[in-house]
């Protein structure tokens, strides 16, 4: 059994388990945690450092009462822990506030009997540490975050397995060419959204992305694994910084990649696509173009009204195209919605150029998840006080037999 800690958009973050483990049984989920059986520690471990929506990993190791018996079943591990010298301990709470620092304090007291080893409590605050701390203070080595997780009626004790390393993240990132005239796709996301896709496996083999900007999504891409990805922008200017990018992840990370990244019209993808792509076997994954960019005192719903007819013209191209080639992979794609005093202005034609050429929107979050997507079944994220926002898409176009007449 283990505990997910979910992402700022938790929605997400669960769309991201349900596409990575789909025999997962998803016990508990709300905003912060979900709980999950059925999946080994080993495919848990092989499958999180490439997760960009949780946050951290706990396997559960005991079934307790409540917070003084946490702390027993907390001191009976640490005692067992296979170190000589000071052990450094950090205690984390979901479900139930309590003092992280005061707990920890009496835990430590608790194994003063001990003669072999010494303890030091890693907890400054009453609150759970960051990612920072724990990588900072080795924490890893003897899994010694120990957690407190109540679900319901029932509590648990557990120790985190896995953590996210926000500086491997801040790295990749600082390594790309920057453009900042240009919007940039977070790199937790563009993980998220290659997992929404699938598992990398033999029916899914390469990632394209249409609209690839400074080749966030390819780098994320070929960091997961994937040593064949193709990326394609109107701007040539993008393209060269994309190529460089990517070139320079390459060199460092002494790994060879396959594919290629050209300059193409998104509108017109079927002239310019490599030959040598599988139409099945390769996903498109994409952040999209989202618009122009509009900020919260130039944003008006006469500026959306105009973005949408311009976005129209290039994703109903793009789809035609797509169904003309016969591409018959995932596709992972955001548009754009907006923030206009307050409400929310969604780029609704999107769906009726999606139903016309023939593709499916697939669910995202599964049945036993007790959250929802939007109507059309899609999900959101948005940093707080951005004005633009990306609703994400799962599309695929349908099998040829319930296709209609061509286009």
């Amino acid at each position: 059994m283990f505990v997910f800690i979910l992402g700022r958009e938790f929605r997400l973050s669960l769309a991201e388990i349900y596409s990575l483990f789909p025999g997962a049984v998803f016990e508990f989920a709300n905003e912060q945690i979900a709980l999950i059986t059925n999946v080994s520690e080993m495919e848990v471990c092989a499958r999180f450092a490439h997760m960009g929506g949780i946050i951290k990993i706990i396997k559960i190791l005991d079934e307790v009462k409540d917070v003084p018996d946490f702390m027993t079943a907390a001191k009976e591990y640490l005692s067992q822990v296979d170190r000589t010298n000071k052990v450094p301990f950090a205690v984390a709470g979901y479900g139930e506030k309590f003092d992280n620092f005061a707990t920890g304090l009496r835990i430590k007291k608790f194994l003063k009997p001990c003669e072999d080893k010494s303890f030091r409590l890693v907890n400054k605050e009453p609150k759970n540490i960051n990612s920072a701390v724990y990588k900072q203070e080795h924490l890893a080595e003897s899994h010694t975050e120990l957690n407190y997780v109540k679900v319901g009626k029932i509590s648990y004790m557990g120790t985190t397995i896995a953590y996210q390393d926000v500086d491997a993240y801040a790295a990749r990132d600082m390594d790309k060419t920057r453009d900042m005239g240009v919007g940039m796709l977070p790199p937790k996301l563009a993980q998220t959204m290659i997992n929404l896709a699938g598992i990398r496996s033999e029916n899914q083999t390469a990632i394209y992305d249409p609209f690839c900007g400074l080749g966030t999504v390819l780098i994320e891409a070929a960091h997961m694994g994937y040593d064949t990805v193709y990326g394609s922008d109107l701007s040539s200017a993008m393209v060269t910084a994309a190529n460089k990018s990517m070139g320079e992840f390459a060199q460092k990370n002494d790994i060879d990649l396959d594919g290629l990244i050209f300059e193409a019209d998104a509108a017109k993808i079927a002239a310019t696509i490599p030959e040598h792509m599988n139409m099945k076997t390769t996903s498109i994954v994409s952040e999209g173009y989202l618009g122009d960019v509009l900020g919260t005192k130039t944003v008006t719903p006469d500026k959306i009204t105009e973005q949408c007819r311009k976005l129209a013209r290039i994703y109903d191209g793009m789809f035609r195209e797509l169904r003309t080639i016969g591409f018959r992979g995932t596709i992972i794609l955001c548009f754009p919605f907006w923030d206009n005093r307050g409400k929310d202005i969604f780029f609704d034609d999107i769906i009726a150029i999606i139903d016309r050429y023939g593709f499916k929107r697939k669910e995202l979050l599964g049945e036993n998840i007790p959250f929802r997507t939007t109507p059309h079944g899609s999900l959101l994220y948005r940093r707080p006080g951005q004005t633009v926002g990306r609703e994400i898409y799962k599309l695929q176009l349908l099998p040829k037999e319930q296709l209609g007449l061509k286009l």
